[in-house]
């Protein structure tokens, strides 16, 4: 096997550049092929893959594929925040990094890198853009929540460090994000740029600690935030997002923190980059900046921020020192990680990995541990023969869907949750509404519980994260007024959030209350575990959410 050094001195200026990129354009496979068999392309994002297959032979095929044309040692990369599953169709589903968080184990966050590593190694991919060190200080922000482990930077650093050290145990690059931090923000930067408007010093104590630590511990992946730091940006420079500034990405990260690990990019499809810089130029000032691999726009052909760069070198707009270096700590870093060789997947490795009953054991062993009891002044639920539930639960147009720039899916999951209900010998029934109820919906609500035929209601909030999306992480208003509609026929209802806490804050406080911080098959188990009495639960806030729930309250 060549070493990183060996590869270097053979590649020409096209393959260096090419190391610099990760491709994800899935419309434009014709010009990717073309560039793997000329070496051109040094990683290739799993939004690539996404509409390629339905099950794992036919992920591992086309990973071989790939492989196999490629010239120089490919990098596949994936997003991964809960597991291969989120993106891919294969894997293991993990309950989100607030449940992470909620369950207070820094033996779980490194048995769940370690896990998630591993399967991902076990059909090729050797970088993963996970965890997010945000610290979630903000409670309206819309596209962190619960995506963070926590508002604490300790518990951030505990769970963090001890996450990444699986994960690069199981050969896998992390990617700790959004640097220098996205939690302090109330606007998604998929739509616009946020601004934080913090000074220096308490950038360095909160948002940017985490990173700092990590990078002490031996984390050699970060994830770069499309943010505007005025506190960190040098005398004279233009106001630019952290991601296109040298002296955050280089003067900061760099040279102040000792990092010397890879340098990702965050998306350069979101709109507060690319609307803003177009596609070449925010290229050429992502790589300008210090950054090793860009994540390349997916909406067009790679082609078009290949030479861009390329065109950028020749001019000298960027030199080919910077290139150089960039393109040595790639490949230093593929070796340290057993990367350098396109060794094809073994299938049947993967099917003893991906989905293994360890890590599904281990996903309910997190989802349990997280299942926070807020309010249980009825519960837990006596179900017997006699007794009849009713679950309420909500439908989003979002259903079947995949999450644009997140590379993951949007799973119903009301019928999952009447038929892990009815695990419990209640007769149960089902009644679904809109995300946004119409009349109709608080008409068949109303009548349903105003019949008296009900001795027990459920309502499922489903609050989930979904770039681009308006509302996002939050409850529409028409549920706040169908929550208060139910409490008014039936005060003894049970609140079941499935995902942000937060949303307790524009709630009047209930009399019983349950969250799970997300809604995976396996947090909604542990939280009917828990309604019906079956699993006491054990998990505490990770966040403040208001003076009456604060960081680690929990019945």
């Amino acid at each position: 096997m060549q070493t990183s050094e060996q590869w270097f001195q053979h590649m020409n200026l096209e393959q260096k550049i090419g190391q610099m990129i990760c491709v994800r354009a899935s419309r434009f496979e014709d010009s990717v092929r073309s560039s793997l068999s000329s070496g051109r392309i040094g990683t290739v994002g799993s939004v690539l893959l996404l509409h390629k297959f339905e099950q794992l032979n036919g992920l591992v095929d086309t990973v071989n594929d790939y492989l196999g044309q490629s010239q120089i040692p490919l990098l596949l990369f994936s997003d991964a925040e809960r597991g291969l599953r989120h993106n891919l169709k294969v894997g293991t589903s993990f309950p989100s990094m607030m449940a992470l968080g909620a369950s207070g184990s820094s033996e779980l966050a490194y048995r769940m890198g370690l896990a998630i590593g591993k399967e991902a190694r076990a059909v090729g991919f050797g970088m993963i853009s996970n965890p997010v060190l945000d610290v979630n200080s903000n409670p309206d922000n819309p596209i962190i929540s619960t995506r963070a482990i926590s508002d604490r930077t300790d518990v951030v650093i505990e769970l963090g460090a001890a996450y990444v050290q699986g994960m690069q145990e199981a050969g896998v690059i992390p990617n700790g994000k959004h640097f220098p931090g996205h939690g302090d923000t109330k606007i998604d930067s998929h739509v616009s740029m946020p601004i934080v408007e913090r000074d220096f010093d308490h950038l360095m104590n909160v948002e940017l600690r985490p990173f700092r630590e990590l990078i002490k511990r031996g984390m050699m992946g970060i994830m770069t935030a499309h943010i505007l730091y005025p506190a960190l940006l040098a005398e004279g420079e233009p106001l630019v997002p952290a991601t296109l500034s040298r002296s955050v990405m280089t003067g900061l990260l760099r040279e102040q923190f000792g990092f010397t690990g890879l340098i990702v990019s965050d998306s350069l499809t979101m709109k507060s980059i690319k609307m803003q810089y177009g596609i070449e130029k925010a290229a050429v000032m992502a790589v300008q900046a210090g950054n090793d691999i860009i994540l390349q726009d997916y909406q067009s052909d790679p082609e078009i921020t290949f030479h861009a760069i390329m065109n950028a070198v020749r001019s000298g707009e960027l030199s080919l020192e910077l290139i150089d270096t960039a393109v040595k700590r790639i490949l230093d870093v593929k070796e340290r990680f057993g990367l350098l060789e396109n060794k094809p997947i073994q299938l049947e490795e993967a099917e003893q990995l991906l989905g293994s009953d360890e890590h599904i054991e281990l996903a309910k062993e997190i989802a349990s541990r997280s299942i926070t009891a807020l309010e249980s002044a009825n519960l837990p639920i006596q179900p017997d023969a006699c007794s009849k539930v009713l679950v309420i639960a909500s439908r989003s147009k979002d259903e079947g869907k995949e999450v644009e720039d997140m590379g993951t899916r949007i799973s119903g999951k009301a019928a999952y949750l009447h038929r892990s209900c009815l695990r419990y010998g209640a007769e149960t029934d089902l009644l679904v509404i809109d995300e946004l109820p119409d009349e109709r919906d608080f008409a068949a609500v109303t009548e349903a519980i105003g019949s008296a035929a009900y001795d027990h209601v459920i309502y499922a909030a489903f609050i989930r994260v979904i770039s681009y999306k308006e509302g996002s992480g939050m409850l529409p208003p028409g549920q706040l007024q169908m929550i208060e509609r139910i409490r008014e026929g039936h005060p003894d209802f049970v609140l079941l959030v499935l995902g942000s806490p937060y949303i307790l804050r524009k709630i009047e406080r209930q009399r019983n209350v349950i969250c799970t911080y997300d809604d995976c098959d396996y947090s909604i188990d542990a939280a009917v575990d828990a309604l019906f009495g079956a699993k006491k639960a054990r998990g505490k806030l990770p966040v403040d959410v208001n003076e009456d729930y604060m960081f680690g309250y929990g019945l």
